[in-house]
C-alpha cells in the first residue's frame, strides 16, 4: 500500500501568535467557560433535593488538575451514589445536581479549607451573584485543598456544604445528611447524648467491627446473631459512619424518618417537587396536612384537600385504599420505605381459597397433589390433579375448582379447553357474578382464538406476483 502523504499547509500564512498572546487567549477563554454553567440535569423520580455546585477557580481560571472531585463526572458520579443509597432503602428522596458552575475572581477561596465555611456562606449571601449563591438549594462550594475532606451545616443553617479534594464517593451524600439533620453514628451532640436514633448502636470513629461488636455485645463479629450483626452493620456501613468510607450505604428507620422531616419541614426552598404524605398509621384527626409528621390517612383525603397537581404522592409502606375518585392531577406516586399497595375492589363473588383444608378427603388429597405439582414445576400433573379435585368437589369448592382450571388452560395457551370450562362456569355457578364474569373470560378465548387462526391463514396463504418484479 502506497503511503499516506504528509498534509501541507495552506499557501496562505496567518499571524503568528506570540507567547503573551496565547496565554492571554488562553485565560479570555478560561474566563469565558467558567461564566457558563454546566446545564442542569433533569429532576429525578421522587422527590428532589436541589443541589448547586460551585468550582472556586485559582488565579488562572482553572481547576484543580488532580483530585477526588475536580471534574463534572466525578460531582455527577456522587450524585450518582447518593441516589443509589436512597433508592436502596426505598426512600422517596432523590439528589438533584441543578447546575454546575465554574467561579472565577474568587481565587482566595481556591485553597480554602473547611474551617472558611462560614466565612464563604458570610460573603456569598453579601454577593449573591458573584458567588452564585442560591437560596432554592444546598450551595455545595468545592475548592482545590487536598488536605481536607467536606463540612455542611444543620438547620436552620443547612444551606452551605465545603468539599476539598480528599473525599470518598459516599461524601456528598453523607454531607447531604447532616444537612437533613443527621448526626454522625458517633455522635454526643444529640440531645440523647447521642445521634438522637434509638436503631443505631454505640460508635465510636476509631473502632473497628470487631471493636464495635465487643463494645455492645461483649462478642467478636463473627460470633454474633444475625440480628447483631445487622445492628453492627448498620453503625459499620452506616452513610453517617467514620468507617469503611467508599461502601458507606446503610441508613436506619430513625434517620430515614429525620431525612423526611427535614426535608417536609424545609420544603419551600429546598426541593424541585412538594411531597405529600399518606400514612394510615400515622396520621391524626383534625391535623392532616400532607407533610411528613402530619400525612393523610388515605388517598381520597388527599385528592379532596386539592394539593396533589404538580406534587409527589409519597404512599408508606403497605396497604391503602383504594380512592374512590380519580387521579387526574400531573402527580408522580413513590412508596415509602417499601412496598405500598392500593387496594383494588374484589370481583362481586366469593369462593374458597383454603381447599387444601376441606372437610372433604378426597379433594383435599387431590388439591395437595396439585400444590406438590406445583412446586416441582410440573404444569400438566397440576392440571390433571385438578381434573380429579373437579371430579370430588361440590358447590362453590368445585367452582373454585373449575375456574383454577380454565386460568391454567388459558396461561398454557391450551384456548378451547379455557373456553370450555369458563363456559360450564357461565352456566352451573351460583353466583350471578362469577357468571358473568366467566361468560365474559370465555368469550375473550373465544376472540383470541379466532384472532390466532386468521393471523395463520394469513401466514399460510401465497404471497400474490407483483407484476412490477416478476420472479425469474
Amino acid at each position: 500500500m502506497k503511503p499516506l502523504a504528509p498534509l501541507k499547509r495552506p499557501a496562505r500564512t496567518i499571524g503568528l501568535v506570540r507567547p503573551a498572546q496565547t496565554t492571554r487567549l488562553l485565560l479570555a477563554l478560561a474566563a469565558l467557560f467558567a461564566a457558563s454553567p454546566a446545564p442542569a440535569d433533569p429532576a429525578p423520580f421522587g422527590v428532589p433535593v436541589r443541589l448547586s455546585v460551585k468550582f472556586f477557580l485559582n488565579a488562572s481560571g482553572n481547576r484543580p488538575a488532580t483530585g477526588d472531585i475536580n471534574t463534572d463526572e466525578e460531582v455527577r458520579a456522587q450524585v450518582a451514589r447518593g441516589n443509589q443509597i436512597l433508592a436502596t432503602w426505598t426512600h422517596e428522596l432523590r439528589l438533584h445536581l441543578v447546575e454546575i458552575v465554574n467561579l472565577s475572581g474568587l481565587s482566595q477561596w481556591y485553597l480554602a479549607t473547611t474551617d472558611d465555611r462560614d466565612a464563604i456562606r458570610s460573603n456569598a449571601i453579601a454577593n449573591p451573584t458573584t458567588y452564585a449563591w442560591r437560596s432554592d438549594a444546598v450551595n455545595i462550594y468545592i475548592t482545590g485543598n487536598s488536605g481536607c475532606s467536606a463540612r455542611a451545616d444543620f438547620p436552620p443553617d443547612n444551606n452551605i456544604v465545603i468539599v476539598c479534594q480528599s473525599i470518598f464517593n459516599t461524601t456528598i451524600m453523607h454531607e447531604i445528611g447532616h444537612i437533613l439533620n443527621l448526626y454522625h453514628t458517633h455522635e454526643t451532640a444529640g440531645s440523647d447524648g447521642g445521634d438522637e436514633c434509638s436503631d443505631t448502636i454505640k460508635d465510636h470513629p476509631d473502632w473497628t467491627r470487631d471493636q464495635i461488636s465487643y463494645t455492645n455485645f461483649s462478642l467478636p463479629y463473627a460470633s454474633l446473631s444475625a440480628a447483631q450483626k445487622y445492628q453492627v452493620d448498620m453503625v459499620w456501613s452506616n452513610v453517617m459512619s467514620y468507617h469503611n468510607g467508599d461502601y458507606r450505604w446503610m441508613l436506619s428507620d430513625c434517620q430515614q424518618n429525620r431525612m423526611s422531616g427535614q426535608a417536609s419541614a424545609d420544603q419551600s426552598w429546598l426541593l424541585t417537587k412538594r411531597p405529600i404524605y399518606v400514612d394510615p398509621a400515622r396520621w391524626i384527626p383534625f391535623l392532616e396536612f400532607g407533610t411528613f409528621p402530619l400525612p393523610y390517612q388515605t388517598i381520597q383525603k388527599a385528592i379532596n384537600a386539592g394539593v396533589l397537581n404538580n406534587r409527589v404522592l409519597v404512599l408508606q409502606a403497605g396497604t391503602h385504599a383504594e380512592p374512590a375518585s380519580v387521579l387526574s392531577t400531573s402527580t408522580d406516586v413513590v412508596p415509602r420505605q417499601g412496598a405500598a399497595t392500593i387496594r383494588d375492589f374484589k370481583p362481586n363473588y366469593d369462593l374458597p381459597c383454603n381447599l387444601e383444608e376441606s372437610p372433604n378427603p378426597k379433594l383435599r388429597d387431590a388439591i395437595l397433589r396439585v400444590q406438590l405439582a406445583d412446586q416441582q414445576r410440573d404444569k400438566k400433573a397440576a392440571i390433571e390433579y385438578l381434573l380429579e379435585a373437579e371430579r370430588h368437589a361440590a358447590a362453590r369448592e368445585r367452582d373454585a375448582v373449575r375456574l383454577e382450571l380454565a386460568q391454567r388452560y388459558r396461561d398454557s395457551g391450551q384456548l378451547e379447553e379455557a373456553e370450555a370450562w369458563f363456559n360450564k362456569l357461565a352456566a352451573e355457578a351460583d353466583q350471578p357474578g362469577l357468571r358473568e364474569r366467566s361468560r365474559n373470560k370465555a368469550n375473550d378465548a373465544r376472540a383470541e382464538i379466532e384472532r390466532r387462526k386468521q393471523q395463520q391463514q394469513q401466514q399460510n396463504e401465497p404471497e400474490p406476483d407483483n407484476p412490477q418484479n416478476p420472479t425469474r
